[in-house]
């Protein structure tokens, strides 16, 4: 999953302010603002088996819509990653907007790892919510998961 990340903070430049409301799951910790910040995130949870959500808010200067916000993440992951997608589908903001989401599966050193990708996209702005860890450990979190990506809110 670390690959994964690297490639998006490439493909993005981190917006500045939060523009977004969203509650992290039950029993993840957040990480310290300027720690998450360091890595292009403006919010950062982690369960204890390592199971992390992460939120990235991205100037959108060109307005670029959702259907190519949503390819470049998809190529970027399929093609210069790796990742093999699973499964896709429109979701909703707690806000109403219609987002979309990416699900990935990926092995690094023998080891499965899920990585979801829900995207938010305004006129000026990209927000994408990221979901990952390893396989068992995520089964374990995914309806937390779920639960917290439904409260997602654009303000």
């Amino acid at each position: 999953m670390r690959h994964s990340l690297t490639a998006l903070a490439l493909l993005f430049a981190s917006g500045c302010g939060s523009h977004f409301a969203v509650v992290s799951p039950d029993d993840f910790l957040e990480l310290a603002h300027e720690d998450s910040r360091r890595y292009g995130y403006e919010l950062r949870a982690t369960s204890a088996d390592g199971v992390v959500v992460g939120v990235r808010e991205i100037e959108n200067p060109q307005h670029g819509s959702r259907d190519f916000w949503v390819d470049a993440i998809r190529n970027r992951l399929r093609r210069d990653a790796g990742y093999a997608l699973i499964d896709e589908s429109d979701v909703s903001a707690a806000s109403g907007q219609t987002g979309h989401q990416l699900r990935f599966g990926h092995d690094e050193s023998s080891r499965p790892y899920i990585y979801w990708i829900t995207v938010f996209v305004t006129p000026d702005r990209v927000f994408v919510v990221e979901a990952g860890g390893r396989r068992d450990p995520f089964a374990a979190a995914q309806a937390r998961v779920e639960s917290a990506i439904s409260t997602f809110r654009i303000r």
